[in-house]
């Protein structure tokens, strides 16, 4: 075996889950390089080992001392970020169209429809038989 084939194995030879002796094995006894990155393997999990057995408290107020390294977000460098910030432009623009063109709509729609009633009344004016309403109609 060659050591690109042997070094993914090493790992699991070093937990000891690999299986029975064979030509890993044989590579092992005669390549140094990958004999060392087996020990290392081992070194480190015996090490990781021993570490499950200590319970190590932190100190009174280490939980208060982490915190208050943890900068707090102000107001004003969110407003320089967001006035830097190339995307939420786009964003804003994009927002800021929709709103004019849908006003615009709704100013030609309501424009339409005020002069449909003036339309209405003035053929009304000129002898025309306006449409029934609904109070009419139900008396």
């Amino acid at each position: 075996m060659r050591c690109e084939e042997v070094r993914p194995l090493l790992p699991e030879l070093a937990e000891g889950n690999l299986r029975e002796a064979g030509d890993v094995e044989g590579h092992l006894a005669s390549c140094g390089v990958c004999s060392a990155e087996l020990n290392r393997y081992r070194t480190v999990i015996l090490e990781l080992a021993a570490l499950r057995g200590v319970l190590e408290e932190p100190s009174p107020g280490f939980l208060g001392r982490v915190l208050s390294e943890i900068p707090e977000r102000n107001w004003r460098t969110l407003a320089h970020r967001a006035a830097s910030d190339e995307r939420l432009h786009y964003a804003v623009f994009s927002l800021g169209g929709a709103v004019v063109g849908a006003t615009a709509i709704a100013l030609l729609w309501w424009r339409a429809a005020k002069r449909s009633l003036a339309s209405g009344e003035g053929q009304a004016a000129l002898g025309a038989a306006p449409a029934p309403s609904l109070v009419e109609a139900g008396n």
